[in-house]
């Protein structure tokens, strides 16, 4: 379809397939509209036939610009490789072999992150402390005294 008639009705379509919201692309075009009106205008315009199928037109061409695939990438990287290749360039040759191992997901770069999460007293206002009886039950190693001479055994250790 060639460009529409209207300019402004032509500039909307081209605003819209750059990717502006249909109020910002009714303001762009040249329309003059106060409160919600632009949304309103922009959205009964976008329902016209001939603006629907002009950003149809232009959507589609701009798909065909940028048309750049994986398969393109690849053989671009492997003519590098090749090129590298020739050249004697190992280094090239890697990086680009690399780079087609990346697009095609046989190498995936991923970094693990640990973390430890401390957990926060139930109430930090209160301070608990431990009486020494307490400690001692808890954390000091039992003291078994072997032949009742006075010797203490720790861990299988026997001291005099």
């Amino acid at each position: 379809m060639p460009i529409l008639r209207n300019p402004r009705h032509e500039r909307f379509a081209q605003a819209i397939a750059k990717g502006l919201s249909g109020k910002s692309a009714y303001i762009e075009a040249g329309f003059i509209a106060r409160d919600n009106a632009a949304e309103v205008n922009a959205a009964r315009l976008l329902r016209n036939a001939q603006v629907k199928s002009r950003l149809v037109e232009l959507q589609s061409g701009h798909a065909q610009r940028t048309a750049v695939t994986v398969e393109g990438i690849v053989c671009e990287l492997e003519e590098a490789r090749l090129a590298a290749l020739a050249h004697k360039q190992l280094a090239a040759a890697v990086a680009a072999s690399l780079g087609k191992a990346k697009l095609l997901g046989l190498i995936v770069d991923r970094a693990e992150v640990e973390q430890t999460l401390r957990r926060p007293m139930r109430e930090p206002s209160e301070v608990q402390q431990m009486s020494l009886e307490e400690w001692e039950r808890r954390f000091k190693p039992p003291i078994e005294l072997a032949g009742g001479q006075g010797q203490s055994c720790l861990r299988n250790e026997c001291m005099p």
